[in-house]
């Protein structure tokens, strides 16, 4: 027989209320009840979860710090001041970086992109690169998926001259920068109606509120990143999905006609399946392994040459990266059992020689396998450093368990159910430690 690998949970359902929306609706008895557990529990919820559409969008303007972002960027274009985008590898970073480029394209902006480097200078706003923004010309910073916990970046910033327009949408910190704006739905105190907004969600929103109408244009750049960064596909991100789906399966960008191509999808009809296991990998590739140059350029020229040459680099660096994969997670597995770690509720792995732009990768295989909160760095042997990314499990609130380790971490951030962080290789096993003790507490 075999053993349950999951703890089953019988939801409860109200049936009464399950059978009036079923007689309101004409919808099965059976559908009406799934909709009711999942709190879809009136005639028009139910409409707007069956037939999402654009005129389901919340106002943008509801967002904290808009309406600031909103005069300053216009204001930048009025004055010519250069805006630079600054932007995340990853690939809702990516697409959220490339639908800023497009837009500001259209308001005729003078503008242009960074990314940081991975491996060279990490995730985030970095003060050497923000000087070099400065000494550019650049006036008005504004990030795209990232910037959140950014507070000594931001204050380097002022003290150059350069206004900057934080939107994230990662778990604010205790302190927030004092940015020019910040524009994040999970920073406390704003009112918007919906906190789980992807990245390019924050950055679709800002284009709604500078055009005045949601940028339909540019759903299938929103609904990459959504569906990529695993946010949950509800209210809006269950709009983008659907809406930026259908533009997908007619995109007039000339870089996703070549990554479809390259992906052998050209005559499928693309689903959140194709995005998440196809076109996302891809686009990651290039800042796992390299830089995030390929991907941005991809999404954002005007080339046709260009885009199949992108294209055709990032899927060799999608299958450089699945084997790179296969590796460290069998080496990793085997630190598992040869050292018993399973007693552990919370796996802290570590090596010199692992790629850290794949470990997080690394960390969901983990995860799958063995159904603990996992950790995966890797070592730098001239710095000290480690580097890695973590992937959780429901019940374990990822980044309130780092928050709870702090002092162990010059540098952390993420989500409920993944964080990346850099520590001291020496800090490996104190974090270890407190985090099992965290985890015996709440697990």
């Amino acid at each position: 027989m075999l053993k349950a690998k999951t703890r089953w949970q019988l939801a409860d359902c109200d049936e009464q209320l399950a059978a009036e929306i079923a007689a309101k609706t004409g919808l099965m008895p059976l559908v009406s009840r799934l909709l009711v557990i999942r709190g879809i529990n009136t005639p028009e919820k139910v409409r707007n979860f069956l037939q999402p559409g654009p005129e389901q969008f919340h106002d943008p303007f509801l967002l904290d710090g808009m309406e600031k972002s909103v005069h300053r960027i216009r204001q930048a274009i009025e004055r010519k001041e250069a805006i630079c985008i600054y932007g995340d590898y990853d690939a809702d970073g990516v697409s959220s970086t490339s639908l800023m480029v497009h837009l500001l394209r259209q308001l005729g902006a003078e503008f242009d992109y960074y990314v940081p480097n991975r491996f060279t200078e990490g995730y985030g706003l970095h003060n050497e690169a923000l000087t070099r923004l400065q000494q550019d010309g650049y006036k008005l910073i504004v990030t795209v998926d990232t910037g959140i916990s950014a507070v000594e970046q931001v204050e380097h910033a002022k003290r150059l001259g350069l206004d900057v327009i934080v939107t994230d949408h990662h778990e604010p910190p205790a302190v927030i920068p004092d940015a020019y704006a910040v524009v994040n739905p999970k920073k406390p105190g704003c009112s918007y109606p919906f906190d789980m907004l992807a990245g390019v969600g924050v950055a679709f929103k800002l284009g709604h509120a500078l055009l005045g109408e949601p940028p339909l244009h540019l759903a299938d750049l929103a609904a990459l990143g959504t569906i990529a960064d695993l946010v949950p596909l509800v209210d809006e991100n269950r709009i983008l999905a659907k809406v930026g789906l259908s533009r997908l399966n007619r995109t007039q960008n000339i870089g996703l006609q070549a990554l479809i191509r390259v992906c052998g999808l050209s005559d499928t009809e693309l689903s959140a399946g194709h995005v998440g296991f196809a076109l996302g990998p891809r686009l990651n590739a290039g800042g796992r392994l390299e830089t995030a140059e390929a991907a941005v350029k991809l999404l954002t020229t005007q080339d046709h040459g260009a885009a199949e040459a992108c294209a055709q680099t990032l899927d060799d660096l999608n299958r450089e990266r699945q084997e790179l994969v296969q590796s460290i997670t069998q080496e990793a597995v085997e630190i598992v059992q040869q050292q018993d770690l399973l007693n552990s509720q919370v796996l802290v792995l570590a090596k010199e020689g692992w790629n850290v732009g794949v470990v997080g990768i690394v960390a969901s295989r983990l995860v799958e396998m063995f159904y603990r909160p996992t950790l995966v760095l890797g070592i730098d042997p001239d710095t000290g450093m480690a580097k890695g990314s973590a992937r959780s499990i429901a019940g374990f609130d990822m980044y309130e368990a780092l928050t709870a380790c702090r002092e162990l971490l010059p540098h952390y951030g993420g989500h409920t159910m993944a964080a990346g962080m850099t520590l001291p290789a020496a800090n490996l096993q104190p974090l270890r430690e407190k985090l099992n003790e965290f985890a015996r507490e709440r697990l």
